[in-house]
């Protein structure tokens, strides 16, 4: 009697303790996002990756673009800009597209007005360019995305057409192809490039004799395997009148595109949705994007800023660092650098130029040098930002770590932390700069600071190797002594016929993972099963779930506690086997099954000692060993989770007295009652909610009459 109140004593604490746990992780303290943007028309921002990798925080950073100038007609000294329909740079010049005037304004390096081009002659004749939307410019070859004509206007600085696009006559055209050139581009070897509105197959591709080649690197409709068989199952019962009217997914046209280094192409797509990713992609010669960042959105993350966020505009610097512009609400200016990694986030404005540095209408981006010019089609001006001494600093530090060159790095990350601790890039770059010197002790406490587990699983092997070698005679014999203890603690309890475990319920429990088909035959047969013992490992089984996700190692870690609530712990854990065991219960009992509650519920929770067993080995190895070695150790979880499912396999039989087959039967049964009994709850919490509100509504109703 004694042992069996201590037992519930036992699980009792376990059980409290988990809720304690969960209580204390899910009342986390939130963090606060530190950027508020609505305040203030322009600040400048950064994102911190968290752990896993997928979700960003917004903080503050210290400025590292600032306004150099604004420019208008009147600084100009110009009648008036009619439209300001593009810009582009090109040898320290920047080229404005007017089209409502026909006319390319140029400006110096300094942004006074070089030259007016508002003539332009094809063999004697005057054209006229009214309603064009693009301007490229390459070693002042002027090419004119004139979309009103449908054509590509290749000219010099006189305004002499020495060549123009129109639709060519291709078998790889389609019928209904609208050729409305928006977007030109030129690369090295003097390829043409061009966007056309409205189109899906990508840009159209010019030789450098100007013969089409055809379509390059469109963009593709993401489906999930479930939109994929809907699709099927609807194709496949649809009648004809039904498959006609259907709307059919297309991609969304790139908006903008820019040369890269090495004559990558970057692409922006505009999409305007609620969810939106991957909006840049970097495309080789092939047409393939190489940035595979399909998954990650390159713009704002928080909900409140994507629904007015619009990615329109795009252009990259010799060093592979782009530049992202949102022409939606908030006229914001994305800086990445090649691998991707955001540098800051600057300009701004809601829709109304307050102060310099904002827009109304933020339309295109230009790169001149380390500037980045900017048009605002409503204000019809254009704002030059110039780079700070600390975006300076930044940016060479970035540039030397994107380029393995480590070692000339640390000092000037150091100086970067002193004047902003809030970037996150120079504790990662500090911590490769310490890697690379051999300081793996720094390395792990740098990478750890700036989320990056690919350095700090690196400097975690080298500083264990480092360990082993320093103390390998110690550890050997350490090794060595426990395995001969252990020898002799078995050979003992054999020859004297010890029992450790002297409680038959928890030797019986213990014996279901080598003995599953007698352990649970008794069970059964003779009571052997355990309450509290059940309970007990189903407690455990929350806990070391909730603690393997917020205490293994660092390189595996994924917990952030802004998001992570482990009340979602407990239902995957908990309410997953209580539910499994009400739903087995009903149906089994309609079914002929033998089995009581109590003795299912007992048969399902003895059942997860191997996966407590595995939980436990996988907390303790990600403290041991780097990602690159984990391979057994994920087999090993693989394999303890199928013995799992095994074993619970053999407790129901047993207990229900089922053949095989009639368990598979049931087992089918179970899982499509367990779907109905969660929507059943859903739907009564849903009741219940709208009877809350009406009840709420009443009572309101009653105390203002």
């Amino acid at each position: 009697m004694n042992k069996k109140i201590s037992l519930i004593r036992i699980a009792s604490f376990l059980f409290a303790f988990a809720v304690l746990l969960s209580l204390n992780v899910s009342a986390a303290p939130q963090r606060t996002t530190s950027a508020k943007t609505e305040e203030k028309p322009f600040e400048t921002y950064t994102y911190w990756q968290d752990l896993g990798a997928s979700e960003k925080t917004m903080v503050y950073c210290k400025p590292m673009y600032k306004v150099k100038t604004v420019i208008n007609a009147n600084v100009l000294n110009i009648p008036s800009f009619g439209s300001i329909n593009d810009i582009t740079a090109d040898n320290g010049k920047i080229y404005i597209l007017d089209s409502t005037n026909s006319t390319v304004y140029v400006l110096e390096g300094d942004y006074s007005l070089y030259k007016k081009i508002d003539t332009v002659t094809y063999n004697g004749e005057r054209l006229s360019f009214d309603g064009a939307s693009g301007i490229f410019v390459k070693n002042e070859q002027i090419y004119i995305a004139d979309t009103k004509n449908a054509r590509i206007l290749a000219l010099d600085t006189n305004g002499n057409v020495t060549a123009y696009l129109t639709l060519p006559e291709s078998k790889l055209i389609p019928d209904n192809f609208n050729y409305s050139p928006i977007r030109v581009a030129v690369d090295s070897r003097d390829y043409i490039y061009i966007v056309s509105e409205g189109s899906y197959y990508g840009a159209l591709v010019y030789s450098p004799k100007m013969e089409f080649l055809g379509f390059y690197g469109a963009n593709s409709v993401p489906a999930s395997v479930g939109e994929i068989l809907t699709e099927f199952v609807t194709k496949l019962f649809s009648t004809n009148e039904k498959r006609a009217a259907s709307v059919r997914a297309l991609p969304y046209q790139f908006t903008d595109f820019a040369i890269g280094p090495g004559d990558f192409i970057y692409t922006v797509t505009s999409t305007n949705e609620s969810a939106v990713k991957g909006q840049v992609k970097k495309l080789n010669p092939g047409g393939k994007d190489v940035l595979k960042k399909s998954d990650y959105n390159f713009a704002d993350n928080s909900a409140k800023l994507i629904k007015n966020e619009n990615l329109n505009s795009i252009d990259v610097d010799s060093d592979g660092f782009f530049y992202a512009l949102d022409s939606g609400v908030y006229n914001r200016i994305f800086w990445y650098d090649k691998e991707c990694n955001l540098m800051c986030v600057f300009g701004g404005g809601t829709n109304s130029q307050t102060q310099k540095g904002t827009f109304s209408k933020a339309d295109t981006l230009a790169i001149n040098g380390t500037d980045i010019v900017v048009s605002d089609s409503v204000n019809k001006n254009i704002t030059v930002f110039s780079i700070t001494d600390y975006g300076k600093a930044v940016r060479k530090a970035q540039t030397a770590t994107l380029n393995d060159n480590y070692s000339e790095t640390a000092e000037e990350w150091k100086e970067i932390i002193k004047l902003d601790k809030n970037n996150q890039l120079a504790y990662r770059g500090l911590a490769k700069a310490y890697y690379s010197s051999g300081d793996y002790d720094k390395a792990l406490e740098y990478a750890k600071l700036g989320a990056d587990k690919e350095t700090y699983a690196d400097a975690f092997s080298k500083e264990r190797t480092r360990f082993f070698e320093k103390n390998f005679t110690f550890v050997f014999l350490l090794v060595i002594f426990i395995a001969a203890l252990v020898a002799v603690l078995i050979h003992i309890k054999r020859k004297k016929k010890i029992v450790l475990i002297k409680n038959a319920k928890l030797r019986n429990m213990l014996e279901c993972i080598p003995h599953p088909f007698e352990s649970f035959r008794l069970v059964k047969e003779k009571g052997l099963g355990s309450l509290p013992l059940a309970t007990a490992v189903l407690a455990v089984y929350y806990i070391i779930s909730a603690i393997s996700d917020k205490a293994s190692g660092f390189a595996f870690n994924r917990f952030d506690a802004e998001s992570y609530n482990s009340f979602y712990v407990l239902l995957k854990t908990v309410a997953l086997v209580l539910l499994f065991v009400s739903a087995n219960w009903l149906v089994c009992v309609l079914m002929g099954g033998i089995g009581k509650f109590k003795e299912i519920y007992i048969v399902t929770c003895y059942s997860l000692l191997p996966i407590v067993f595995a939980q436990i080995v996988y907390l303790l190895m990600t403290h041991i060993l780097s990602p690159d070695e984990f391979a057994f150790i994920t087999i090993f979880k693989t394999v303890c989770i199928l013995y799992t499912f095994f074993i619970l396999a053999v407790g129901v039989m047993k207990v229900h007295n089922y053949e095989f087959g009639k368990f598979v039967g049931t087992t089918v049964v179970t899982v499509i009652a367990m779907i109905i009994i969660v929507f059943l709850i859903f739907m009564v919490c849903l009741l219940a909610q709208q009877v809350y509100g009406w009840i709420a509504t009443v009572f309101t109703e009653i105390r203002y009459r």
